[in-house]
């Protein structure tokens, strides 16, 4: 039987195919973030689910998009991904000025 692993190594997504997958995953948010912090740590989603207190399911639903973590959630994800979480708002009428940020800490 062939894994969607397997499947996806042997036969990758190219062209517009790759394009589209790519700018799909982009407007996740959160979940594509997620996720980047995490290869770039080298860790997998179980690796990162243990650094956090949580299950590797949960890991997966975050950067699927199918679930959003907590402001506590993802202070864990930045720490142990050694990034820094950094929480903004902007006003859509004024995206040029009115931009609202602050560093959250563990």
């Amino acid at each position: 039987m062939t894994t969607w692993r397997d499947h996806k190594a042997r036969v990758p997504l190219r062209g517009e195919a790759a394009r589209a997958y790519e700018a799909a995953r982009r407007e996740m948010g959160i979940g594509y973030l997620i996720l980047k912090a995490r290869a770039a740590a080298g860790l997998t989603q179980r690796e990162l689910a243990m650094e956090i207190g949580t299950s590797q399911p949960t890991v997966a639903r975050w950067e699927s998009g199918a679930q959003l973590p907590s402001v506590r959630s993802l202070t864990r994800i930045a720490e142990a991904t050694g990034f820094q979480l950094t929480v903004g708002l902007r006003r859509g009428d004024a995206p040029g000025r009115a931009f609202l940020s602050v560093g959250v800490q563990g």
